[in-house]
């Protein structure tokens, strides 16, 4: 199987059990609920849709987020391998949800938790004012003078800030405003040791540059205005003072105890909300629930109430019928259920299924968009393209048996969780194929040297032997012909597919006209391409001019089919050669299996970098008593680096010959999944066996 069959559901009820249905289609997790009103148009107002509110599960959630948001704050969860790797859901029991629905006090608990968080959000914001002004005060606190000192005179006004050593020094005392004006440089007391003053945020906009001195100017309030230009004209920077009674060291002292405090009470807070960490298992399991309760109110307003009846429409997998029949009747016996075929312009929902196998390549898959329903699912055709490019751009024994060993453990760590287990299936596929294309390119971590630094005659030399058959470092001509070769092959497969779905649609003229004709031309043009690289014997090179000549005037009457005119749909026959119009075209042949170098190209700096590590291991093991040591520690740390930087660049790479180079010949994406009504979400999952 691929994409599952799927059956458009019809179930009429009396009137009166559509809440007690919908729990039971929830519980089974098989229906995707529409719009009734989409099916069934009742002018006379019959039928209606039925008034819902989610206001206690709204509620409920609300609460339940603003006790999550109060341990996220203090006891942020620690995850762990496998949530790591991927944001993962909790697997739970039908006991568990029962016990945390039935037996958890939210209410009293989020009672407890607002009157923390409203206590913590107060303490924050008296904290912050705290710190601001310390952060304020903290660059005056070597002023000797009291602040009410500074603000008592009346007739003069006086200013404090800082100005240039070297502007202070050129001031004229018999000259200009200064005449009337009195300053004096201000020794700011050393802070005591047992201040103890924190590092509080960003520095203070009172700082003052190392180039500049404290000096407070005094003059009268009726030249103010000139002497502000003055001081300003000299670079002066003015620092207002607050207006405080007594030293400025006094209230930094008792700002800090008031910072204490508060410090104090938000540890206290913290104390009391690390004792609440253990609950919060059970408040993603009611957040899970809620959510799916508040799900199942709103499917309720999809459907349609009558006097007699409730109507409610929807999609099942052909696979659950049977048991959503049995289920129903056993809920309610007058009920009526119609399962029928999708109409040919519906937007039916997809759910793909294949075998245990092949199911984890569905993910890649999943990541470009699934295929539209009546269109086919390209996972199998995947299983041997996928892991030939991922294990020719790793290729390296030693890399592949590290892949499987961790894509072992990956595995077995996350056999609950689908998502994250299919990867890590992926990758220990993969690590199998790096060790096929490891041993035939020779490279065991990183060249064909290695084996032989255990001495002749070991396992590894005789295995690298054995198998060896191309090294793309000495012969690399050959190597990207390989990999050329791989290309081409590749874009007929595609080809190939596109012909596939085609039948499969029933369109003749679209497999033959825009698949079968590009199989004829495109060979005939690699044979005429040919003879430039070898000696092409004649009778083969007269058939390659044929085939290309016969493909090309097939595709030029063919391509232009949907436009009107004769003339343009020659015009657009022409253009399509090239790739201009229409589905393919030779350049985007050309470009697409150029692209397959890179399978060269990475594969070649997988083993280089390896290399690499081992020359300067080997450079740094003959010094006397720590070059071993040193050896051991490039080799050891540059092959982790090695693994992790190529396995990146594999995957990723492997995954774009997929979706550009193969997608782009025959695949469209545009389906949307099925979602059935249930429990699961991502917060949780109920524990069930997997299928197989």
């Amino acid at each position: 199987m691929a994409i599952e069959p799927i059956k458009k559901l019809t179930l009429v009820s009396p009137r009166g059990t559509g809440r007690h249905l919908l729990r039971t289609i929830s519980h089974l997790g098989a229906v995707e609920v529409i719009d009734a009103g989409e099916s069934f148009q009742d002018e006379e107002g019959r039928l209606r849709h039925e008034q819902v509110s989610t206001e206690e599960a709204d509620e409920r959630l609300r609460k339940i987020d603003l006790i999550l948001g109060l341990l996220n704050t203090f006891a942020p969860e620690e995850q762990g391998f496998a949530a790591s790797m991927a944001p993962v859901p909790q697997v739970v029991d039908a006991s568990e949800i029962n016990h945390a629905v039935n037996n958890y006090d939210l209410d009293g608990r989020f009672r407890t938790a607002n009157e923390l968080d409203e206590t913590y959000r107060r303490s924050e914001r008296a904290k912050g004012e705290i710190e601001n002004g310390l952060n304020e005060l903290i660059p005056l606190a070597g002023l000797s003078f009291a602040l009410s000192d500074f603000h008592r005179p009346t007739r003069v006004h006086l200013v404090f800030g800082y100005l240039p050593q070297m502007s202070l020094d050129r001031i004229d005392p018999s000259a200009g405003p200064w005449k009337d004006c009195e300053w004096e440089r201000v020794e700011l007391a050393p802070l005591s040791d047992d201040l103890d003053v924190p590092e509080l945020g960003k520095p203070s906009a009172m700082a003052p540059a190392e180039d500049k001195v404290p000096v407070i100017f005094a003059f009268l309030k009726e030249d103010r205005e000139g002497m502000k230009k003055a001081l300003t004209g000299i670079g002066f920077d003015e620092i207002q003072l607050p207006e405080l009674p007594g030293k400025v060291l006094d209230h930094i002292m008792e700002l800090k105890g008031d910072l204490a405090e508060e410090e104090a009470r938000i540890a206290e807070i913290s104390e009391k909300v690390l004792a609440m960490a253990p609950e919060r298992r059970i408040l993603i399991i009611l957040k899970a629930f809620w959510l799916a309760n508040r799900n199942q109110i709103l499917a309720g307003a999809k459907t349609l109430n009558g006097r007699w009846v409730n109507v409610l429409t929807g999609y099942v997998r052909s696979r659950d019928v049977d048991q959503l029949t049995v289920s129903v009747r056993k809920e309610s016996s007058e009920a009526v259920l119609i399962f029928e075929d999708p109409g040919p312009d519906e937007e039916v929902p997809v759910n793909l299924f294949q075998p245990y196998m092949i199911r984890p390549l569905s993910l890649l898959v999943e990541m470009f968009g699934l295929p539209c329903y009546r269109s086919f699912d390209p996972t199998p055709f995947l299983t041997f393209n996928f892991y030939i490019f991922f294990g020719i751009c790793f290729s390296d024994v030693g890399y592949g048996v590290m892949l499987v060993l961790f894509a072992s453990y990956l595995a077995r760590r996350t056999r609950l969780y689908e998502g994250v287990n299919d990867f890590a299936r992926i990758l220990l596929y993969s690590g199998f194929s790096t060790i096929v294309f490891g041993a035939l390119f020779g490279s065991w971590f990183g060249d064909f040297y290695l084996p032989r630094y255990l001495g002749e005659g070991n396992v590894l030399l005789w295995l690298q032997e054995k198998f060896a058959l191309l090294d793309p470092i000495e012969k690399t001509i050959p190597a990207l012909l390989l990999a050329l070769a791989i290309g081409v092959l590749n874009q007929f497969y595609g080809i190939c597919l596109k012909m596939y779905g085609a039948f499969r649609q029933g369109d003749w003229k679209a497999a033959v006209f825009d698949g079968l004709l590009w199989l004829i031309l495109l060979p005939g043009l690699l044979i005429l391409a040919s003879r430039l690289f070898v000696r092409t014997p004649p009778g083969l090179f007269r058939i390659g001019l044929y085939v290309s000549i016969a493909g090309a005037i097939g595709l030029i009457f063919t391509q232009g089919r949907g436009l009107k005119s004769p003339a343009a749909r020659i015009f657009g026959g022409v253009a399509s050669l090239y790739g201009i119009v229409g589905s393919y075209g030779v350049t985007a042949f050309i470009g697409d299996t150029l692209s397959y170098c890179r399978l060269l190209a990475l594969g070649l700096t997988t083993s280089i970098v390896g290399m690499t590590f081992n020359m300067l291991g080997g450079l740094l093991r003959d010094i006397p008593y720590v070059g071993f040591f040193l050896f051991v520690a490039v080799v050891v740390v540059g092959h982790l680096f090695n693994f992790a930087i190529s396995i990146l660049g594999a995957f990723v790479h492997s995954m774009r010959l997929i979706f550009v180079e193969f997608f782009g010949r025959f695949y469209e994406a545009g389906g949307r999944p099925f979602r059935p009504l249930g429990f699961d979400s991502p917060l949780c999952v109920i524990r069930k066996v997997r299928e197989r």
